[in-house]
């Protein structure tokens, strides 16, 4: 990070990072309100891409859509990774050897980038189900979830990574949320982006 250079920060991830199910999206997604949480001297790109997968096994991976190429073009100074909630679904989840092994190949793509960005995984956000039996929309699994974080976890231990617990600053607020449960709603995008703030600024202000 150069000194008086903007750093740039990519949001990469699925229509959770987008803001799929916020009003006005483009003001109160969480990459949005993160830049306004880090003001100037930053500058906070969102690539996120609804319905992607972080597996290429999946019914929609992200490394086949334009975003994720993008993402690499910005020349990112750090990465923020947020995938997972597609993948727990039932047509996708195969376990958590598979979603370790393709989370690796993400990593490596962005940290052999010429920018050399500093890497921070974070776990899909808490989702709650509805209704008599508590289902979870779009056959999104709690149980994958709770796998995909500990392999989230445990990545971030293995390579030295970043970790924002986004789980854990959504847990416990199903008000937060959209009526499926799955998307965060404006107030639960602010949560998550408060997350990533307080792990990145104290970095931020050393680098």
């Amino acid at each position: 990070m150069g000194e008086g250079t903007a750093v740039r920060i990519a949001c990469v991830g699925d229509s959770i990072t987008w803001g799929a199910c916020i009003l006005r999206r483009r003001r109160d997604c969480y990459p949005a309100r993160l830049q306004r949480l880090l003001g100037d001297g930053v500058v906070v790109g969102n690539f996120g891409k609804v319905s992607r997968t972080l597996q290429d096994s999946g019914d929609r991976p992200y490394r086949s859509c334009k975003p994720y190429r993008r993402s690499g073009e910005f020349a990112p100074d750090v990465v923020l990774i947020m995938l997972g909630t597609n993948d727990s679904k039932a047509n996708n989840w195969k376990g958590p050897a598979p979603f370790l092994e393709d989370y690796r190949t993400l990593v490596e793509h962005y940290r052999t980038l010429p920018s050399a960005p500093r890497i921070f995984v974070m776990p899909p956000p808490a989702v709650y189900g509805h209704g008599r039996a508590g289902k979870v929309k779009y056959t999104v699994s709690t149980e994958a979830i709770d796998q995909i974080r500990a392999v989230v976890r445990d990545l971030a231990r293995e390579q030295a990574l970043g970790l924002v617990d986004t789980h854990a600053a959504t847990l416990g607020h199903p008000r937060l949320f959209w009526y499926d449960g799955v998307h965060p709603n404006a107030a639960g995008a602010a949560l998550i982006a408060q997350a990533a703030y307080e792990v990145l600024a104290p970095e931020l202000a050393t680098s």
